[in-house]
């Protein structure tokens, strides 16, 4: 990928998509905020924020994100990149909600799976969020294996 220097506003608009997990991650953390009140709290308090990225509102969000940004040409390849990998990032955790509401409901699983697996979900999405708002603040491309790939070869068909 390209090593040319981020203007402020492509490291600003980089970063500031990796807000969108965030709001996907939630509903993976019950066990985290069960064990840790602080990080509960902190969800309570941004929570009017992430119901932004919920039923048709969030639909409506992906949308004009992907015809937006990530197919606009006109808009730098390190926003777009970025934009596409952090909706990526969102697609994988709705995937992944499905299986493990269903475990969590009927009880299919132990409880103890569910939770390890609960649990790696939320804090690797953190983590992914976190480098991701870190490689993008200081303009560099953030390389998550598969997500990026992915991400990278989408960006080239536009």
């Amino acid at each position: 990928m390209s090593s040319q220097a981020q203007t402020v506003a492509d490291r600003f608009f980089g970063s500031l998509a990796y807000l969108l997990p965030i709001a996907d991650v939630g509903f993976f953390g019950y066990f985290v905020f069960a064990e840790f009140p602080i990080v509960g709290n902190f969800y309570q308090t941004i929570a009017p924020i992430l119901q932004l990225n919920s039923g048709f509102v969030g639909l409506f969000l992906f949308i004009l994100l992907y015809a937006g940004v990530v197919a606009n040409p006109r808009i730098s390849r390190f926003i777009r990149f970025n934009v596409l990998q952090a909706i990526l990032l969102g697609i994988l955790l709705f995937l992944f909600g499905f299986p493990l509401r269903f475990a969590l409901e009927s009880s299919l699983l132990p409880i103890a799976v569910t939770q390890v697996l609960m649990n790696t979900v939320f804090i690797g999405t953190w983590a992914i969020v976190v480098y991701g708002i870190v490689m993008s603040a200081l303009g560099r491309y953030t390389e998550v294996p598969q997500l990026s790939e992915t991400a990278q070869i989408q960006i080239d068909r536009f």
